[in-house]
């Protein structure tokens, strides 16, 4: 089992199946609503898996939690009505969109269980995230801002006639924790299993940035040749000389054959610099196209940031 999504076996299904649903009680509800548009909720039971560590158990179950959760507030509110809170808010409602995959809601509930520290919490989550808040990377405002990075990457890996990635929710969710914490500690967070670059003050092109670091590259390896064997092996070069890696290691990911998924993360609150960006890839699994991914945000970004927009009827 991937450690990152929820593949539910025969004996999971089984218990959820002989769980009857659970109708919300009127006097629950908030107010205005009633028992005639709630809806039924079946929550799913987090079975221990043996052949699995205890690390990845733990995650599952909170993967269940937090998708009980969601289930829980589905049950109290009218699905057609919008529950905000930023990237959270977008991420819970992909997760709850039945026209999606299984594997897009999977990585949606993922990256709304990281984002609401439910899932692979870092110590400093409570410090450093501000869940929803207009600085912060889980923004709206500030995951809509991320959107051009995506094309600026597209245009990096055919360049380099690399394999174009998909984009992981998961990923997006952990480069906004890894920017969050880089607002405010200049450094990487080194908590998730992802490669991660860094970037301050460059909001309009990180990825240009990182790039740079090519130049460098080609001169350490026209004066070592026998570096060139590590172009895709950042950590082989890492061990071999540490310090030319921390000089090329955000051009190497970048240009990595191997990356299947990534995500953009950019704070926007003024500590000792005034802009926070990041990319981590590796978290995740690919769930969305870059196209399906930028779409899905900007419908998002107008129906909550621009409601009245949204709603105007065309002029003819």
């Amino acid at each position: 089992m991937n450690k990152k999504a929820i593949l539910v076996c025969s004996a999971l299904s089984a218990l959820a199946g002989m769980m009857s649903p659970s109708q919300v009680k009127a006097d629950d509800l908030p107010a205005g609503m009633t028992a005639a548009n709630t809806v039924s909720i079946t929550k799913k039971v987090f079975v221990y898996n043996r052949k699995q560590s205890a690390k990845v158990n733990a995650k599952r179950k909170a993967l269940i939690n937090a998708q009980n959760e969601l289930s829980a507030l589905k049950g109290k509110i009218n699905g057609d009505e919008l529950v905000t809170g930023g990237a959270s808010g977008f991420f819970q409602e992909i997760a709850e969109n039945s026209s999606m995959s299984e594997a897009q809601k999977n990585d949606a509930a993922t990256a709304y269980g990281v984002v609401n520290g439910q899932i692979d919490a870092p110590s400093w989550y409570g410090q450093y995230v501000n869940l929803g808040q207009a600085s912060d990377a889980t923004s709206l405002k500030n995951l809509y801002a991320t959107l051009p990075y995506y094309d600026q990457y597209i245009k990096i890996r055919q360049k380099y006639n690399l394999n174009i990635p998909q984009v992981s929710l998961a990923d997006v969710a952990v480069a906004m924790m890894d920017a969050d914490y880089s607002t405010h500690v200049i450094d990487h967070a080194r908590h998730y299993e992802a490669n991660e670059n860094l970037a301050w003050n460059v909001p309009d092109d990180p990825n240009s940035l990182w790039m740079s670091e090519e130049s460098i590259w080609n001169k350490g390896v026209k004066k070592n040749p026998s570096l060139e064997q590590y172009r895709d092996d950042a950590y082989g070069l890492s061990q071999v000389d540490h310090d030319f890696a921390e000089k090329v290691g955000h051009y190497l990911n970048l240009t990595d054959p191997a990356t299947k998924s990534y995500g953009y993360g950019l704070n926007t609150e003024h500590h000792k610099y005034d802009n926070t960006e990041s990319w981590d890839a590796g978290y995740g699994e690919p769930a969305f196209s870059v196209n399906e991914f930028k779409q899905l945000v900007t419908d998002y970004y107008n129906k909550i940031e621009q409601p009245d927009q949204v709603k105007a009827p065309k002029i003819r």
